[in-house]
């Protein structure tokens, strides 16, 4: 396996941290220090690059920001969790991206009735529309089990999400991303035994419908027992440096920006 190095774009909530609001319009905090800058989060994706490969793992509404802030130019796959707006919404981004690529078209992974939806929402994307200059900057592949990316075995698993619905978590290799879950089936456990860091979904500390909260996200770590663990998805209620504190040996907050070499 060839080594990687994983960058996490960001690690907040479906709103970010801050949200907006406030008292004078510059964005509501909740419990975080606004002047601890790892408190500032932008909507969860990853980056992980490996030889001359660059996985993107979901396309947060952040993302050109994202991409510039980690000084990343270089995208050449995208996969996706699912379809929500919050890891789907920055898709337009990659049109420069793709001019920038050999092929000007950049292969996405998904699960069918992922790709079926940003087909519906972002058709030019995927096909060249009647009388339209611009040519087709994605192309479609249908996750249906792993698939591999340049150096890169990518293993998914079913994660649920609430209400019926599910997304799809991602192993590579000893490293795992799983964030908006609140709970797997026995196959996908399989996929998270023996890993050396796990980025795991934890949205606050109070119990929550489709995001893993704190005492949930603990006990899985001590199920599964990864090396090191990291939280992502993290909302306004889970200030860095306390919650950094609080947490057990091998357990820590992610933040924006984080670099993890495996």
């Amino acid at each position: 396996m060839a080594k990687m190095r994983v960058t996490i774009l960001g690690c907040g909530g479906s709103d970010g941290v801050p949200m907006l609001g406030g008292a004078d319009g510059r964005g509501d905090w909740g419990s975080c220090d606004p002047a601890n800058p790892k408190n500032r989060r932008t909507r969860a994706s990853i980056h992980v690059a490996a030889e001359d490969v660059g996985l993107l793992v979901d396309t947060a509404p952040d993302l050109r920001d994202q991409l510039m802030a980690n000084g990343i130019g270089r995208v050449t796959h995208v996969a996706y969790t699912h379809d929500h707006a919050d890891h789907t919404h920055g898709i337009n981004e990659l049109r420069r991206l793709a001019r920038l690529g050999p092929s000007r078209r950049i292969p996405v992974f998904a699960e069918p009735a992922t790709l079926e939806l940003l087909r519906q929402r972002f058709g030019y994307a995927f096909e060249q529309l009647p009388g339209s200059p611009y040519p087709p900057i994605l192309e479609a592949h249908a996750i249906e089990g792993p698939f591999r990316v340049g150096p890169m075995q990518v293993r998914p698993f079913r994660q649920e999400h609430g209400f019926g619905q599910t997304t799809l978590g991602f192993r590579i290799g000893e490293f795992a991303y799983s964030t908006d879950t609140i709970g797997f089936s026995e196959e996908s456990c399989e996929a998270l035994e023996g890993l050396r860091v796990w980025v795991v979904d934890c949205v606050g500390d109070r119990r929550h419908p489709t995001h893993a909260w704190w005492d949930m996200t603990l006990e899985w770590i001590g199920r599964f027992k990864p090396e090191r663990a990291i939280l992502t998805h993290m909302g306004g209620g889970l200030d860095y440096e306390t919650t950094r504190r609080r947490c057990p040996a091998g357990v820590e907050p992610g933040y924006d920006g984080m670099v993890i070499e495996l």
